[in-house]
């Protein structure tokens, strides 16, 4: 008998995402209210979004990690997410012409990883130095990065659908990304205002 099922440790995984996302959204100053004597950077707009940000790209790092375990262990044969005809990550990472980013030649998992592990080292060196000067060059390098991944999503999706089948994983990883959008254009927002460093 199985401990988890892939829906549940989906649902785990998925949880520093949701804080995230409520962190870096309007209701974040309320959602935050009661962390904040205990997390004191909760207490501001750039602490929120950085926090939230963070979560975020954590979140996703980790489910991209399991995409990547999920193919390995399709390779050996072994199967692992099939909810049932149309929600199967075995379908989706297991096929071989999609599960290939086009150019680069590496499983689309794989790429995840870098790019989430990207994104987290973005955001610690942000908020490790938030008064820096390089601070909203980066905030701008990790828009445009979240923005262009939108084609790749875009891609994937479109491969989902030649299948007929939706990859829970793959989409949670998705939607990581467009709070990343998000949450990089809040703080550039903030960054462009000056009200950055009143912080």
């Amino acid at each position: 008998m199985e401990f988890m099922d892939s829906n549940t440790i989906l649902a785990l995984l998925s949880i520093p995402m949701v804080i995230g996302a409520l962190l870096i959204s309007p209701a974040g100053e309320s959602f935050s209210a009661s962390l904040s004597e205990k997390f004191p950077s909760l207490k501001t707009l750039r602490g929120r979004l950085l926090a939230g940000s963070t979560l975020i790209a954590f979140s996703g790092f980790v489910i991209a990690a399991m995409t990547l375990w999920i193919s390995n262990t399709i390779s050996e044969g072994a199967g692992f997410c099939v909810v049932n005809n149309m929600f199967s990550c075995d379908d989706v990472i297991g096929n071989a012409e999609y599960n290939t980013m086009p150019f680069l030649g590496i499983r689309w998992a794989l790429f995840g990883i870098m790019i989430y592990t990207f994104f987290l080292w973005l955001l610690m060196s942000i908020n490790k130095e938030p008064q820096a000067e390089w601070v909203g060059t980066n905030i701008k390098l990790g828009f445009m990065i979240t923005a262009t991944g939108v084609l790749a999503i875009a891609w994937l999706m479109y491969a989902e659908y030649q299948m007929e089948k939706i990859c829970p994983y793959c989409t949670a990883t998705h939607i990581g990304n467009l709070l990343l959008i998000y949450g990089f254009w809040k703080m550039g927002k903030l960054h462009d205002s000056g009200d950055w460093h009143k912080n």
